[in-house]
């Protein structure tokens, strides 16, 4: 979180001052290296975030955005992999299909956009998998790439932090798809979970945080374990799962009373919950700050 603000700092004291030092250069390169010199896939919005996994023909579907140097026009294609991730470990990296340039088309700020689905079949015919090599606790790890007009790629391999979990660009490249599983009521979401992405950094990669079962398909994400807020002890995230397709919508019960100086802000999202696993995949506007990733998986 606030890593995100010093960098705003920066660059407004770039932009407001003649002469600015070389740290305030390499500050401003640093937001914008992977935009200048390669290309970005922004998330604009998951649309369907898990399979169904009693249809093979269901599909995972995001919409995304090219953005590079030339505004997308450096778009060859998008290349779309997977990995088969049985009992937590991900197995051998294969590719699905490529998507052309083509099949984008020009976005509401000038950008090239486009829904991309990849369907359960897909990625099952790309790994070589076959009803009973899989069960409903397994999953797949979707991986994008950008392949430029010259031949260069990009990926979460060779891209900073700043462009694959930060909230500017939020282009993270990889995706974890999980198995949908009827529900009954949100009682698996009840325990620790550990933090495996937070791109408003008020959690590091690795730290825990407890998630209450409250009734029926809703539960909350405390704020225990904040230190960057003043309301530990009332505030929490509530998450209401859609029981149909495991799609999730955000709020916070009250604001988060920051002690950095952010003032007290609302927290709103979306995302998708493994309704087999437990794990939690979300997309959250803290005030003004929006579009941060947010995944969690129980402990």
């Amino acid at each position: 979180m606030k890593k995100y603000i010093y960098k705003i700092f920066a660059l407004l004291i770039v932009f407001s001052i003649t002469q600015s030092c070389e740290t305030d250069e390499k500050t401003i390169d640093e937001v914008f290296a992977g935009l200048q010199r390669g290309g970005v896939l922004r998330t604009i919005e998951i649309q369907n975030g898990t399979f169904d996994f009693f249809n093979t023909s269901s599909e995972w579907i995001i919409t995304v955005e090219a953005q590079d140097v030339e505004n997308g026009d450096l778009l060859a294609e998008v290349r779309i992999y997977s990995a088969f991730v049985n009992d937590g470990v991900a197995g051998t990296e294969n590719l699905v299909k490529a998507v052309p340039a083509s099949a984008f088309s020009q976005g509401p700020i000038g950008l090239p956009r486009a829904d991309i689905a990849v369907s359960l079949q897909e990625v099952l015919n790309a790994g070589g998998l076959v009803a009973g090599d899989y069960d409903s606790s397994d999953s797949f790890n979707v991986r994008f790439e950008y392949v430029m007009t010259d031949g260069r790629t990009y990926s979460n391999t060779n891209t900073s932090s700043t462009v694959t979990g930060g909230s500017f660009f939020s282009s993270p490249f990889k995706y974890s798809v999980q198995f949908f599983c009827a529900l009954t009521d949100a009682s698996m979401f009840d325990g620790n979970y550990v933090v495996v992405i937070d791109a408003w950094a008020d959690y590091g990669e690795g730290d825990i945080v407890p998630v209450e079962f409250i009734s029926d398909y809703t539960f909350r994400i405390l704020s225990t374990n904040n230190l960057w807020i003043n309301n530990t002890t009332t505030s929490y995230m509530e998450v209401t799962i859609n029981p149909e397709d495991g799609s999730v919508v955000v709020s916070s019960n009250e604001c988060f009373d920051t002690n950095w100086g952010g003032g007290c802000l609302d927290v709103t999202g979306y995302g998708s919950v493994g309704t087999c696993t437990g794990d939690i995949n979300l997309v959250i506007d803290v005030g003004a700050y929006t579009d941060n990733t947010f995944s969690l998986v129980k402990q």
